[in-house]
């Protein structure tokens, strides 16, 4: 009988389901998106992204400005009844006007993009850091992001509360105190008045 419970003991530990030690799993959930919500940092992140919006806007109502100015400028130059080399050059000045616009509008999407996964990684690993403390408390192995992916899991392995009391707690970081990028969405140089 003392040779079959020692039998039974071993394959327990063997299999993982050791009997001496706390239940504390493997793998670690930490739902991202209810820790932005109740950390208040979805809102922040938010508010953030739309006032790099209005700022990349402003500066391609700008550049568009300069654009149509020079445009402008050159129509008024070459007067009502222009040569066909003026009116060549001055299709060519329309044109290349067109295309630095359409640059500056990609460019500016571009730095939107940028800016809202430079918020997001910072958030991810502000996140990470604080879910790795907790991983190493609890003796685990992998802290996972909630997806839907996971078709269940069990309650005790979700550290999403003690993530959103830590990030209260703390003062504000960096990334909270982010202030979008500068845009560099102005025209490197006027649209050059010759072919």
């Amino acid at each position: 009988m003392k040779v079959t419970l020692s039998i039974i003991l071993a394959l327990l530990i063997l299999t993982g389901c050791n009997p001496f030690t706390a239940s504390t799993p493997a793998a670690l959930i930490v739902d991202l998106d209810a820790v932005a919500k109740a950390s208040g940092r979805q809102e922040l992140m938010q508010k953030e992204l739309e006032f790099a919006n209005v700022r990349l806007s402003e500066q391609l109502k700008l550049v568009a400005s300069q654009l149509e100015t020079a445009v402008s400028d050159e129509k008024e130059k070459i007067g009502d009844k222009p040569s066909e080399d003026e009116r060549q050059q001055f299709d060519t000045l329309l044109l290349q006007a067109q295309q630095q616009l359409q640059n500056s509008k990609q460019l500016a999407v571009q730095q939107a993009n940028v800016f809202r996964s430079e918020l997001i990684m910072e958030f991810r690993q502000e996140v990470a850091d604080i879910a790795q403390q907790i991983a190493s408390d609890r003796q685990a192995q992998i802290v996972m992001v909630a997806s839907f992916d996971a078709l269940w899991f069990d309650p005790v392995a979700d550290i999403t509360d003690e993530v959103i009391a830590i990030m209260r707690a703390q003062p504000p970081s960096p990334a909270q105190q982010k202030t979008p990028i500068e845009s560099s969405t102005a025209p490197q140089q006027e649209p050059s008045q010759s072919p």
